[in-house]
């Protein structure tokens, strides 16, 4: 026998994120890598064309540097928001 109480709600369905949806701060975080890693390519061209004083190693380090820099940054904030939610 299925008995069912009228009062039970029914399921109510997760809410369905669409793929790439992100917002301001993530979108912020993007074009500050992306600012970073063009001026470390732009800095190569200019050292490759003589114009450049700066040594090449350090544009070299700035394009690998900033990815690893960003994420770090980027599970600190989460971290932080997570703590500040359980207080």
């Amino acid at each position: 026998m299925n008995e069912t109480t009228p009062n039970a709600e029914p399921p109510k369905p997760r809410a369905e994120r669409r793929p790439f949806q992100f917002g301001l701060s993530t979108l912020l975080l993007i074009m500050t890598l992306f600012a970073v890693l063009a001026a470390a390519l732009a800095g190569m061209v200019r050292r490759h064309a003589g114009i450049s004083t700066m040594p090449a190693g350090f544009f070299v380090l700035m394009a690998v540097a900033a990815p690893m820099a960003a994420m770090i940054v980027a599970s600190l904030l989460r971290a932080a928001v997570k703590w500040m939610r359980r207080r």
